[in-house]
This record gives C-alpha cells, sequence and structure tokens, in this order.
C-alpha cells in the first residue's frame, strides 16, 4: 500500500467514525451552486476516490426549475433528483458519501429527494463554511471537527473544488450570455 493509501485509510476511518457513517467513504461527491440572483443558474459535482480528485468524472449541470429566481434549496434538490436518478448508469458510479456544500437547510432539503427516491445505501452531510460546520441528516446539532484534522482539510478541499467548478462553469455561461446580448 503506498503513503497515499494508507494516510487516506486514517482519514477515511476517522470520518467514518466521527461523522456516523454506514461507508467507508471510498468515493465522495461533492455539490455546490452558483448564480447571480438566480440567471444562469449552475451546479458542479466534483469526484474524489480515495481522497484523490479524479477530474475525468467531475459534471456540470444547467439548472432548469430555478431561472430568475435564487433558490439554492430547490437548485440542489434538482441536481440531487438527476444525479440519484442516474446511479447505476454508465459513467455515474455509487458514492459513498455525498457532501453538500451548505448547512442545515441545504442537507435537508437533499434528504427530502433521498427518501423519495428511498435511497438508503449513499451517506449525505453538508459542510457549512461559516464555522466549517458538518451537518448530518435529521441531526439539529452539527460535528466541529478538529480545526487541524487533516479530515477536516479533505472534506474543505473538496467543497472548495466543487466551489471553483461550479464559479468557473457559471463565468462561461455568464460570459457566453453576455456575447450573446453584445
Amino acid at each position: 500500500m503506498n503513503k497515499i493509501n494508507e494516510d487516506f485509510n486514517i482519514i477515511g476511518s476517522y470520518l467514518k467514525e466521527k461523522l456516523k457513517l454506514n461507508n467507508f467513504p471510498y468515493r465522495m461527491e461533492c455539490y455546490d451552486i452558483s448564480h447571480i440572483q438566480g440567471t444562469n443558474t449552475v451546479a458542479s459535482m466534483v469526484t474524489f476516490i480515495n481522497g484523490l480528485s479524479k477530474k475525468s468524472e467531475y459534471k456540470k449541470f444547467k439548472i432548469k426549475t430555478t431561472e430568475g429566481k435564487p433558490d439554492d434549496f430547490l437548485s440542489m434538490k434538482e441536481v440531487l433528483t438527476r444525479r440519484l436518478s442516474r446511479l447505476g448508469q454508465k459513467g455515474w458510479d455509487k458514492p459513498d458519501l455525498i457532501i453538500i456544500d451548505g448547512g442545515k437547510g441545504q442537507l435537508s432539503s437533499v434528504m427530502k429527494v433521498v427518501e423519495n427516491m428511498e435511497i438508503k445505501d449513499i451517506d449525505f452531510v453538508s459542510l457549512a463554511k461559516r464555522q466549517e460546520e458538518v451537518f448530518l441528516p435529521h441531526k439539529s446539532n452539527s460535528i466541529m471537527l478538529p480545526r487541524e484534522s487533516s479530515a477536516l482539510f479533505l472534506i474543505q478541499r473538496i467543497r472548495d473544488e466543487a466551489h471553483r467548478f461550479a464559479i468557473t462553469y457559471h463565468r462561461k455561461l455568464r460570459s457566453k450570455d453576455i456575447s450573446a446580448k453584445s
């Protein structure tokens, strides 16, 4: 086993224990929404396998249900509905853990989708940026991982990558939109 795998086994085990996950988080996906006042709303999905980004499995989504009105909860519901409906299709492997960029509200909106689709074998958490709180489904209190922990650093890196990917896609669409109007 190489050094990265040994390190990830320790970090993954720590995450599994501290976040009360059912699965070891080998395959993690993170989702973020990007828009400006509800225009050109997009979502990103980034994939990390064994703690490393797998850029060939990143996905972009144009949000269709919220154009013109900023609604991150509805946008997150749409993207997770679209994603989870593709489970088992080629190029859409099942994640062990899905991380939502946001707080308790974003996670609650996603869990309604999960429950409606009767998904039981994927773990879900959200990471709120303000205090780097981790929220678990159906729990009122957040979990605070130690500020200097490798586990917190990893999920922050995954969340930040989802944010970067979403913003990049949003800027591209906005630039096309501006060019088309000029």
